[in-house]
Parts: C-alpha cells; sequence; structure tokens
C-alpha cells in the first residue's frame, strides 16, 4: 500500500528570518501601531518609554528566544524600577543589575505606570508574532491590580508564610538573605555584600558593620553603620552559617537572587509586593511602636534624600539599637 503522506501544519518560519533584537523592531512597531491607531503623542512618548523599559532588561537578546517566564520575571522586574528613571544622573548609562542595587530608597513605580507599559509591551508582541518574529502568539504579560504598590510592608501574617517558604527552602544563602532582611532591615545589596569579617562583636553584642572595606559600597556615607544583630537570627543559626564561611557570606549576585526571591517566595506571598517590602516592614514595625527617629534612620541607615530622613551627626549608641530590636517580633 502506498504511504499515506501526512501534512504537519507549517511551522512559523522564524529560523529563515534575520535574527531581531527588541531595539532592532522598536522603530517599525512603532511605524506600524501609530498609524493603525492614530497615537496621539502621548501614546507614542509612552511607547518609547516601554521599549526603553524593554531594552533595559532584555538588551540584545534575540526576540525568538524570550519565553513567557521571561515576560514575568520582567513584569516583576519592573515594580524595583525607580519612577521617572531618566530623571536620576546615577542611573544614566546603567545597566539593570546597577539599578536594581542602588533603587531600593527611592519611588518606583506604581501598578498603574507599570499596566500601561504592559499594555504597548503586549501589543508589540502581538505584533511581533503577526510578523513572525514570534513563535506563540498567546505570549500575554498579566497586569497588576491598579489599586496596590510594591512598596507597601508585609503584613504579620505574609512574614509568617516567608518565614515558612524559609524553613521549607534547602537553599542556606537564600534563607538568610531574606532572614537578615526581615530582621535587620538591610538593603539588599548591604546583604549580599556581607564578609565575614563585617560580623562583629562591640559592647558584648553581636553585630554587623555595613562599611565600603575593600570593594564594597554603600549607598551613601550614611549607610556606613554598625548594628546589633537580632536574636531571633542568632536563634535562627546566622552566626554558625557566618563560622561556616571563609570569606564572602553570599555567593549569588543580586538579579539572581532577586529572580529567585520573586518566583519562589513573593508570587506565592502577595505577588504586588518586592523584597523591598521586608525592609519596608521592619521600619515600619519601628514606627508603629512610636521609637524614637534618629535612631530607626541610624538603624536603617537612610540617606537625606529619603523621605522619613532627620539628620543625625553622631553614630547611635550600640545598646539603644539593641533596644529596637525588641519591637521586632511580627506576632500575630
Amino acid at each position: 500500500k502506498a504511504l499515506k503522506t501526512i501534512h504537519k501544519p507549517q511551522a512559523k518560519a522564524i529560523e529563515n528570518k534575520e535574527i531581531k533584537t527588541i531595539s532592532m523592531l522598536k522603530e517599525d512597531f512603532i511605524k506600524y501601531q501609530s498609524r493603525l491607531d492614530n497615537w496621539s503623542e502621548d501614546n507614542t512618548q509612552l511607547a518609547h518609554r516601554t521599549f526603553n523599559m524593554l531594552n533595559l532588561y532584555f538588551n540584545n537578546k534575540p526576540i525568538h528566544e524570550i519565553k513567557l517566564n521571561d515576560l514575568m520575571d520582567f513584569r516583576d522586574t519592573m515594580q524595583e524600577i525607580p519612577t521617572k528613571l531618566t530623571t536620576y544622573k546615577e542611573f544614566e548609562n546603567k545597566s539593570l543589575d546597577y539599578i536594581l542595587e542602588n533603587s531600593e530608597d527611592y519611588d518606583n513605580l506604581t501598578n498603574s505606570t507599570i499596566n500601561k507599559y504592559i499594555n504597548k509591551a503586549n501589543q508589540f508582541l502581538k505584533w511581533a508574532y503577526q510578523e513572525d518574529y514570534l513563535h506563540k502568539k498567546d505570549f500575554i504579560i498579566p497586569k497588576f491590580p491598579n489599586d496596590t504598590k510594591s512598596r507597601l510592608p508585609y503584613a504579620n501574617e505574609e512574614i509568617q508564610a516567608i518565614k515558612e517558604l524559609v524553613s521549607q527552602d534547602q537553599n542556606k544563602e537564600i534563607n538568610f538573605i531574606t532572614l537578615v532582611a526581615t530582621y535587620q532591615g538591610m538593603r539588599l545589596k548591604e546583604i549580599t555584600q556581607l564578609r565575614k569579617e563585617d560580623i562583629i562583636t562591640t559592647n558584648n553584642i553581636p553585630c554587623i558593620s555595613i562599611n565600603t572595606n575593600e570593594d564594597k559600597t554603600t549607598k551613601t556615607i550614611k549607610s556606613i553603620r554598625t548594628i546589633p544583630i537580632h536574636p531571633k537570627l542568632i536563634e535562627l543559626g546566622f552566626l554558625d552559617f557566618v563560622k561556616s564561611k571563609e570569606n564572602n557570606l553570599f555567593n549569588i549576585n543580586n538579579k539572581d537572587f532577586s529572580s529567585y526571591y520573586r518566583k519562589n517566595y513573593k508570587n506565592l506571598i502577595n505577588p504586588s509586593k518586592t523584597f523591598y517590602s521586608l525592609r519596608h516592614s521592619f521600619i515600619d514595625a519601628l514606627k508603629q511602636s512610636n521609637q524614637n527617629i534618629e535612631h530607626i534612620q541610624a538603624f536603617v541607615g537612610h540617606s537625606h534624600n529619603a523621605k522619613t530622613t532627620f539628620g543625625y551627626s553622631n553614630p547611635i549608641n550600640i545598646k539603644l539599637l539593641s533596644k529596637l530590636l525588641e519591637y521586632i517580633n511580627y506576632s500575630n
């Protein structure tokens, strides 16, 4: 018998097209979509800002290699981008890694603004599929609820849920980065730069020295400080973890940690809040307990351009700072 010829649906011929990146397709898309939808000036500017965000995240990655998980991570990363990014000279011509490492004390994009970028990005993805630059037509980035912000502190029950996830995670470095942020209110960059010699004892109190020794950096000079270690963190084995290290306490970079946290913690607890929310929770807990604002500022290392900054010139006594930790218990 003659063999039947099986006809398969023709695959999209992406492999036969010239490899393109998002930046290479920007002008063609804007020209097409603006003419089709009769864009206003504001709409056109929004498209340009959206491409700035896309290029910042995807850089020169070929568009046909982009997966849905990449787009979800792009969406979540936007929650950590400062609002009016281009107005800060500090971030001019900087990489995404640098921006994420140094943006924690700036106001970040609201969910409603992110959703506007998502709308434009989804238009671009639909066009890219039509033009055979993408394999799948269902690359739709979901939007955030408009009425929430990622800088809101975690509720106590959310922190309890995070601690439960930590207890189930076998990666000790991930565990202690998360726990240090929870109980010390430190910035991510301050945590990931820590070395064994930065864990010291002052006045018989175990402390963390946040400094600029060797190649470490801090956000501002006010970020350089020594803070007592929370007893709960010691109870959870932090000092034993430190003893097990020879030099650097952590060997994961900020971008990889942020991506891990978003996928394995943030999106399981509250997709609208970020790792920074742990620092915000720490500060909020102290404010709600009516603690001395200068002591709070000294502990968290706020700079003078931060919203909650009050001036202080001399280091606050370690024993005074240690009393603040009595109010960090996140009990229900």
